[in-house]
């Protein structure tokens, strides 16, 4: 079998990643270690395991200064909504924000639930989605330390794999209006690359402002995006999905809210015991998680030119993230 020198490079990565201690390792992979480690239990909704999942994020919320969001007593926002069988299930979303501006809101959410164990088998969902939870606790963190001109709602939602009941129990609410709201950036699973090394982009034709934001961001993290609204053939999922409606985002989606969903797919690793933090690819996560904040970046840019344009009377342009091609790399730093 031939490799090509991009896929020896990423495995010699890899490969010098592992050697490192978990706990010598950036804090988004120290994030994914306990998160999807057998203490946890494999976060099953409404086990202990997804009682103390709350408690890391609300902590880390804290230790971030991500305030409560105003709307809600506290950081949590219990619900009970039917799964797709019609049984009641009880779940709890972690809520923070960064806010306070007179602008609109973004929205980012990640899943923290999983599947629990099944007698001596814990699956511990180190892809799906403690990478994903990971990933949204960076971006709050850097939202914090750089100017931003939006403002920022960082969703943990429950129950995500009952049928999507946690980004359902907080849309439903209205907590937020919803036309206030600019867009959705959910992310779930990005620490595996399947074999495609890439990032799967879905939600760029939700609003006209997002067109060529993949493309910039390719350009300047040098990430290969793959723009689509299907799922690939991978592993031993040979069947499609649309993939506007396989995630959190899709609530979002049915409430013409815009939306950027982040994933990679799924793997062969995907729902099975094998999820473990670490078989989780350390430099490719490592891409991932920048990736994504370069999409946070980027809405935040669109978000206020939006809010431009409205004061203006005028539509905004769908001119791209970056203002000229010799600016791209530059504007990331």
């Amino acid at each position: 079998m031939k490799l090509s020198w991009s896929s020896v490079l990423w495995l010699l990565m890899w490969i010098s990643c592992s050697l490192v201690r978990a706990d010598e390792q950036p804090r988004w992979v120290q994030d994914v270690h306990y998160l999807a480690s057998d203490e946890l239990e494999g976060r099953l909704t409404g086990s202990e395991g997804a009682r103390r999942s709350r408690e890391f994020i609300i902590d880390r919320y804290e230790t971030l200064n991500i305030s409560p969001l105003s709307a809600l007593s506290g950081y949590t926002q219990p619900f009970t909504l039917p799964d797709r069988k019609d049984r009641p299930v009880n779940g709890i979303n972690v809520v923070g924000e960064n806010a306070g501006r007179d602008a609109p809101y973004i929205v980012v959410t990640a899943h923290y639930d999983h599947l629990g164990r099944k007698g001596r088998r814990v699956f511990n969902g180190a892809d799906d989605n403690a990478s994903g939870v990971a990933a949204m606790l960076e971006i709050a963190l850097r939202t914090k330390r750089q100017p931003m001109q939006c403002n920022w709602i960082f969703l943990a939602s429950d129950a995500e794999e009952h049928g999507l009941l946690g980004a359902k129990a907080f849309v439903g609410a209205n907590i937020i209006n919803k036309e206030k709201v600019f867009g959705n950036l959910n992310l779930d699973m990005l620490s595996q690359p399947g074999g495609r090394y890439e990032l799967l982009v879905s939600g760029v034709s939700s609003h006209p402002q997002f067109a060529g934001l993949a493309n910039d961001i390719e350009i300047a993290t040098g990430v290969r995006m793959n723009s689509t609204d299907s799922a690939l053939r991978v592993g031993r999922y040979p069947v499609a999905t649309d993939r506007t409606k396989v995630s959190d985002h899709a609530i979002f989606a049915e409430q013409d809210i815009p939306f950027l969903f982040l994933g990679v797919g799924r793997h062969n690793y995907y729902h099975t015991p094998k999820d473990t933090a670490s078989r989780i690819n350390v430099a490719f996560y490592s891409t991932m998680v920048e990736a994504s904040w370069q999409y946070a970046k980027g809405l935040d840019a669109l978000c206020a030119e939006s809010m431009q344009a409205d004061a203006v009377g005028q539509p905004a342009e769908s001119s791209g993230y970056y203002t000229t091609p010799s600016s791209r790399k530059r504007s990331l730093r």
